[in-house]
């Protein structure tokens, strides 16, 4: 998904990618999963789960034990993966979780999933 969002961006540009990801159209969600999108300095340009988050700097975000997650994402230079913790919606504890990040140009876009214990 992370990568169709990366593949979608370069087809059809900025404007266009980031209003489907934040709508969750053309399969950007699926159940619990969805795309987000960062540009290099933190600001959250597309989330698929909270559109109250667009335009916001999130660079500072970091999980229960500290761990800057934006900074992370951001820093990803092709794909890669992101580990930290996150509250589950469903159980409201803090698990694990993991984001599939893919860079395309000045835009790091992601999915995360929950780890199961």
């Amino acid at each position: 998904m992370a990568e169709r969002a990366a593949q979608f961006f370069v087809e059809h540009g900025k404007d266009k990618a980031f209003a489907a990801i934040s709508d969750g159209t053309d399969g950007f969600k699926d159940r619990d999963l969805y795309v987000f999108a960062y540009d290099r300095a933190g600001v959250c340009v597309a989330h698929g789960a909270n559109k109250g988050l667009v335009g916001k700097s999130l660079i500072d975000l970091r999980d229960v034990d500290g761990k800057d997650i934006v900074r992370e994402v951001v820093s990803v230079q092709t794909t890669g993966w992101v580990d930290y913790k996150w509250p589950n919606p469903l159980t409201k504890a803090i698990t694990g979780k993991s984001a599939y990040v893919v860079r395309s140009g000045d835009y790091a876009f992601g999915v995360g999933v929950y780890i199961m214990p």
